[in-house]
C-alpha cells in the first residue's frame, strides 16, 4: 500500500511517500480503504521527536480516517458493518496510508451529506472538543465558555459545540486573519491572544461576567491568563500542551472559588464511541460542521506539516489518497 512515513526524526525532509506492507487485521477490527485522513499536532511531534515522542522503525502518522470498508474481522459483528460501506473511524495509528485497520467499535457510518474530507476532520479534534466541553466541562445553556486557540482543529469544533449547547462563547486566536472565521462559526467575540491583556478584554463580550468553562489546547503559555477568567465553580479543561506543560496552580483560588482543573485524559474505546455517536448526531443535524482549511494529496505531506507548524491553518488539514 502507499503511505506517508518517516524512518527517523527531524525536519520535514525526513518524510517519505512510498510503499509499505499492508496492515494485519485482527478479528475484532475492520480494514478501511482510506479516502481521506487528517494531520494532527501529534504527527508533528512524532516527526520532530519533540514532546517526548519517539519512533521505532518506519512510522506512519495519522489517527483519523474516512473511507470504505474493505474487510470485516470475524469478531467484528456487533456494529453490523458491511464491506463497501462509507465510514469514518478512529484509528489507533497509521492512518496516513491507503489501508488501515481500526477497532470495529470505533468505526461509524458516514453522516449524511458529509464528504470524506469533512469526515476525516472529525475524530480526534471533534471528540476532544466534545469531551472537553460537554463531558469534562459540563457546559450548560446560558453559561459562558472561553475557547482558547479557536482556529485550531479542537477550537473550531469547540466554538460550534458551545454555541449548539446554548452557551455564549468567546474565542481567542493567534492571527488577525482568523478573527472573522471564528466569528462565522458562532463566537460572540474573538480576540488575538498575542495582544496585550487580550484575555482580560474577553469579558467585554460577556458584560463583565466571568467564564464558566475554559477549553485550552495550548498549555502553559495560556494557562494562567485563562484560569483568571473563571468565576465561582468555573471549570478549566486542558486538551493539550502545545506550548509548555508546566504551570503554577494557585490552590487558594481553587479552594475559594471551587474551581475544577481537569483534562480530557485518555478515554477507553467505549467512552470514545459514546462521544463520537453524540458528536456525529450533531453533525448529521447540521448543528456542527467540520472545518477543513485545505485538502491536499498525501504526496504533499511535507508541505502540510509546514503549514500546520507555521500556524497557517484554520480548522483541520486533510490529506487525500
Amino acid at each position: 500500500m502507499r503511505a506517508a512515513f518517516h524512518e527517523e526524526q527531524g525536519d520535514v525532509s525526513v518524510l517519505r511517500v512510498g510503499e509499505r506492507p499492508d496492515p494485519q487485521m485482527r478479528p475484532d477490527e475492520v480494514l478501511i480503504r482510506v479516502r481521506a485522513t487528517s494531520l494532527d499536532r501529534v504527527d508533528l511531534y512524532f516527526r520532530e521527536g519533540s514532546h517526548g515522542m519517539s519512533i521505532h522503525g518506519p512510522h506512519i502518522g495519522g489517527r483519523d480516517v474516512a473511507g470504505t470498508i474493505e474487510a470485516v474481522g470475524s469478531l467484528a459483528t456487533q456494529q453490523r458493518l458491511l464491506v463497501g460501506a462509507e465510514v469514518v473511524g478512529v484509528a489507533v495509528q497509521a492512518a496516513h496510508a491507503e489501508l488501515v485497520a481500526v477497532p470495529a467499535e470505533l468505526v461509524f457510518q458516514l453522516p449524511d451529506g458529509c464528504s470524506y474530507e469533512q469526515a476525516a476532520a472529525i475524530p480526534t479534534a471533534g471528540r476532544t472538543a466534545y469531551d472537553g466541553l460537554m463531558n469534562r466541562g459540563r457546559l450548560q445553556a446560558g453559561e459562558n465558555a472561553l475557547v482558547v486557540a479557536g482556529g485550531s482543529g479542537v477550537g473550531s469544533f469547540g466554538i460550534q459545540l458551545a454555541r449548539a449547547a446554548g452557551a455564549l462563547v468567546v474565542a481567542t486566536v493567534g492571527s488577525e486573519w482568523k478573527v472573522e472565521r471564528a466569528l462565522a462559526l458562532g463566537a460572540a467575540g474573538v480576540i488575538n491572544h498575542h495582544a496585550e491583556d487580550s484575555f482580560r478584554s474577553a469579558k467585554a463580550f460577556t458584560a463583565g461576567r466571568p467564564f464558566d468553562v475554559v477549553l485550552d489546547p495550548v498549555g502553559a503559555a495560556t494557562y494562567s491568563s485563562a484560569v483568571n477568567m473563571l468565576g465561582e465553580w468555573g471549570r478549566y479543561v486542558t486538551t493539550g500542551v502545545t506550548v509548555g506543560h508546566r504551570a503554577d496552580l494557585h490552590l487558594g483560588r481553587v479552594f475559594v472559588q471551587g474551581l475544577t482543573v481537569t483534562g480530557v485524559g485518555r478515554p477507553d474505546n467505549q467512552r470514545i464511541r459514546e462521544t463520537m455517536l453524540r458528536l456525529l448526531a450533531l453533525i448529521a443535524r447540521g448543528e456542527v460542521t467540520p472545518v477543513v482549511h485545505a485538502s491536499m494529496p498525501i504526496e504533499e505531506i511535507a508541505a502540510a506539516h509546514e503549514m500546520l507548524a507555521n500556524g497557517e491553518v484554520f480548522g483541520k488539514l486533510v490529506l487525500t489518497l
